[in-house]
């Protein structure tokens, strides 16, 4: 801060005498002086500004005035910036209700994908072992196919094999049978 220095100009008459055109005159003028004290401190030969007051009341005034419209802008500028604040706090609420409640459903889905993926891994284990039992059923079943085929073809045979059997019994019995009746038919002859 700029320390001023109060003083109070004094006024003194001072009178010369001037010879001009060969008359001598007498002019009289003011001379102003303003004393300084040794508490000012000021140094020999240092350059000083004298103000007049009512000028430095002007300007004080001018300063305190532009001082003054600034604080007002300066409210005016609080005033938004406390409207901005509150709407970017209501803003903020929202924003951290809103990721709140997608955390919280962003958690639920992956626990929903973490269940589903392991019912999709115990199913895929399930289905690899169904996928066993049934090739080893399709195996029994092809091995059984193959007994049940052979089994066939020898109860076939042995039904061909008893069938010639019972031919031939019959074939015998109808030769004997024949026989007979020839044997009878001659005898009765």
């Amino acid at each position: 801060m700029v320390d001023l220095i109060k003083s109070t100009v004094k006024c003194y008459k001072k009178k010369t005498k001037k010879t001009v055109g060969g008359e001598q005159k007498t002019y009289e003028y003011n001379q102003y002086q303003v004393p300084l004290k040794r508490s000012d401190n000021l140094v020999c030969s240092e350059e000083v500004y004298v103000i007049p007051q009512n000028y430095f009341e002007g300007l004080i005034e001018a300063e305190v005035k532009s001082q003054l419209e600034d604080l007002e802008q300066h409210k005016e500028l609080i005033v938004g910036y406390k409207k901005e604040l509150a709407d970017l706090e209501w803003k903020h609420g929202e924003l951290s209700r809103s990721y709140k409640a997608l955390v919280s459903k962003n958690a639920k889905t992956n626990k929903k994908l973490r269940l589903e993926v392991e019912k999709t891994t115990t199913l895929e284990e399930e289905n690899q072992k169904l996928k066993s039992q049934l090739q080893q059923i399709m195996k029994d079943h092809k091995d059984l196919k193959g007994l049940y085929e052979t089994h066939l073809e020898k109860i076939k045979l042995e039904d061909e094999s008893n069938l010639k059997k019972e031919q031939d019994i019959w074939n015998s019995i109808k030769s004997r049978f024949s026989s007979r009746e020839m044997k009878d038919q001659e005898d009765q002859e």
